[in-house]
């Protein structure tokens, strides 16, 4: 027997309430994202909002985790079943680009010969490539690092480093991922490690993109929220190149206009956009 604590939140709020729940010692926690499709009979998400639901030996475990992060939802009680196995089935082999695939780390996508597979880990809480907003990254990436080879790439608030794991794996230059959340950086570098790529080879950093050493970037990625995008943006322009790119998403089809502004303002020239599944992405050059 085990116990389900079942908590909804805000959509930009679910990976901070998994890698809360797994501090609390949950033992595996799903996440259902809206737009996300859901298994037959599964209750729908309210709008704009997601589902965690974490898992837990004990039920006093789960009874003390929803009172210490201020929850009043009691555990639920789930039949006996090997749950951290059939859970996985949620998680499959994703196509996420011309030459790329996500997988979990226990089974292998059918990639064909010279394609990219990046494993990630579900429990990591920080972004497994399912949200339309990280597979438009992950596909745009894709598509740039076959027009640009080698070139270098930053992803500005990183998560779980999928989108730099993969440019490794495409064979961009130099590679950093900045976030301002250190348990999302430390999900990363062990992303990095479950893909067998060498300390170092990715720069990691706790820092706003400004405060990096180093030249531009050819290409800049960065999927957060519009409010940061905008706050952000003279510090995320001054790091792409003369003639690099910069790739932006996290945004809802109207917030596209104010995010592609805030650039604009800052030298960028609008190049682009694409929709998918209810959210945007927005790409912008350097001339």
């Amino acid at each position: 027997m085990s116990w389900a604590l079942v908590l909804t939140a805000p959509a930009g709020e679910l990976e901070l309430l998994a890698a809360r729940l797994f501090d609390h010692g949950a033992l595996g926690v799903e996440l259902q994202e809206p737009e996300q499709a859901l298994m037959p009979g599964t209750p729908p998400l309210p709008p704009g909002a997601g589902r965690c639901i974490a898992h837990f030996a004990e039920r006093e475990a789960a009874a003390d985790s929803a009172r210490d992060l201020g929850r009043t939802e009691a555990p639920l009680e789930v039949a006996e079943e090997d749950w951290s196995v059939s859970w996985r089935k949620h998680h499959r082999p994703l196509r996420v680009g011309p030459r790329s695939w996500v997988q979990p780390p226990w089974e292998d996508a059918p990639a064909a010969a010279g394609e990219a597979r990046v494993l990630i880990d579900p429990g990591m809480a920080f972004g497994t490539g399912s949200h339309p907003t990280t597979a438009l990254c992950l596909e745009r990436l894709d598509e740039l690092l076959a027009e640009l080879p080698g070139a270098d790439v930053l992803d500005v608030g990183t998560g779980s480093g999928i989108l730099a794991l993969l440019a490794v794996k495409l064979g961009a230059g130099r590679v950093c991922g900045t976030e301002n959340d250190p348990v999302a950086l430390d999900a990363a570098r062990r992303g990095a490690e479950l893909n067998g790529i060498p300390a170092g080879r990715i720069a990691w950093a706790l820092a706003d993109p400004d405060e990096l050493p180093g030249a531009a970037y050819r290409i800049v990625v960065a999927n957060i929220l519009l409010n940061t995008l905008v706050e952000l943006a003279p510090r995320i322009a001054r790091k792409v190149e003369r003639c690099g790119r910069l790739v932006l998403s996290g945004l809802l089809p109207p917030q596209a206009g104010e995010a592609e502004a805030a650039y604009a303002a800052q030298g960028l020239v609008p190049a682009g956009r694409a929709e998918r599944d209810g959210w945007v992405r927005v790409e912008l050059a350097r001339e």
